[in-house]
This record gives structure tokens, C-alpha cells and sequence, in this order.
């Protein structure tokens, strides 16, 4: 294993740092422009939700040193070691990557609801949910909340061509999801201290930089 291109591990840093400054101001910039409040009161929910998602699926894919055929073993894999597992433990993850990550890429929009018990072997040890969502741009709490009812619902707010039921609604703060993402690369646990410290994952960075930038 080498960390090539790269001539020193001091250089690598170097460079880590500099990518990491010019990558999270990108993903602050966008996320930004997506939560500015529109003249009706309205912000780009989805388009932020994505690139939230999306840019913690890349830090996954470093971490593991590859940015292909990774997924979402790699992304419980560094949320476990760089962000608050009692926030983003197997459940959270997996119906971000299940219910929001693969419907916005293909369809631009979540399932009103989305039902989990399509999805089994995802969802395995947890009980079957119809889950609706709320996103909010608002800091809360909780980045991701999970709040299950003893009985179905009816869904209100959604055109729906007839009566629709869920078992759970997912809230998601955007503000407080992109808090922490960021704070999982610069944290006193974070991944650019690992990087400072840890050979493999220096090497397993170097690696993925050469299928980024060739």
C-alpha cells in the first residue's frame, strides 16, 4: 500500500486540508441557498436534503477508500465512528438512504409513503412502517427523529387519490443534519484527525483521490 501520488504524509494533509476547506464552504454555500426563504415562505427542502445525503455517502466512500460500489454498509460504518450514533444509528441511516436518497436521485421526490416491508431485508429486526416525512429548515434537536403511532394515520396535507395510511413520520432537520456532517470531518473525533494520525486511512484517501481527479 502506498499513498501515491502523494510524496509525504505531511503533503497529503496539507492537501486533505485544502480539499476539506473547499469542499464543506461548497456544501455550506448550497445548502444555504437552498434554506433562504422564498416569498412564500417556502425553501428548496429536497435539493439540500440530497446534498446532505450525498455528501455524507462521499465521506463514507473515502473512509472506506472507495467512491464506487459503496453504499449504505459504508455509510453506518463511518456515521458509527464519526457522528453521534444515538442520532444516526441503523434505523435513521438506512431510511435516509431507503426512503429519500434513492427516490429523490430517480424520481426528484419521496414516496408520500414509503413502506418498509418492501425493503425487508433492509429493514430486518425492526417492525414494518408506512413512513411519511416532515423536513424542516429549522435547527432542531434532533437532525433525525423517528416517531411512531400505536395506530394508522390518514395522511392529510398530500394529494392523495385515495385515503393513505402511515404508521410513522420521519422529521429531519436540515440545519442540524448539515451541523453535523460538517463537524464529523473537523470534530476532535473527526475524519481529518484520523487522517492526521492513521497510515490506512491515509492510504485509502490517496486512493480514492486518484479516482477522483483522474
Amino acid at each position: 500500500m502506498s499513498i501515491s501520488p502523494f510524496k509525504s504524509d505531511k503533503e497529503l494533509v496539507k492537501f486533505a486540508r485544502f480539499f476539506f476547506t473547499a469542499y464543506v464552504k461548497s456544501f455550506r454555500k448550497d445548502i444555504a441557498i437552498c434554506l433562504t426563504t422564498k416569498e412564500d415562505g417556502e425553501h428548496a427542502y429536497f435539493p439540500a436534503l440530497i446534498t446532505c445525503i450525498a455528501f455524507t455517502d462521499f465521506m463514507s466512500g473515502l473512509y472506506a477508500g472507495k467512491l464506487e460500489h459503496h453504499g449504505l454498509p459504508e455509510l453506518l460504518v463511518y456515521a458509527k465512528d464519526f457522528m453521534n450514533p444515538a442520532h444516526y444509528d441503523q434505523l435513521r441511516l438506512t431510511i435516509l438512504y431507503e426512503a429519500f436518497r434513492h427516490k429523490l436521485a430517480h424520481l426528484a421526490y419521496p414516496y408520500v409513503v414509503f413502506d418498509t416491508t418492501t425493503k425487508a431485508n433492509r429493514f430486518a429486526g425492526h417492525p414494518p412502517r408506512r413512513i411519511t416525512w416532515t423536513v424542516y429548515a429549522s435547527n432542531r434537536t434532533l437532525p433525525i427523529e423517528v416517531v411512531d403511532f400505536p395506530t394508522p394515520q390518514l395522511i392529510t396535507r398530500s394529494l392523495t387519490p385515495w385515503p393513505v395510511s402511515y404508521t410513522c413520520r420521519v422529521k429531519i432537520s436540515l440545519p442540524r443534519f448539515r451541523t453535523d456532517i460538517v463537524k464529523s470531518i473537523y470534530g476532535r473525533s473527526g475524519y481529518l484527525r484520523l487522517l492526521e494520525a492513521d497510515q490506512n486511512a491515509r492510504e485509502r484517501f490517496a486512493r480514492c483521490m486518484k479516482q477522483y481527479f483522474n
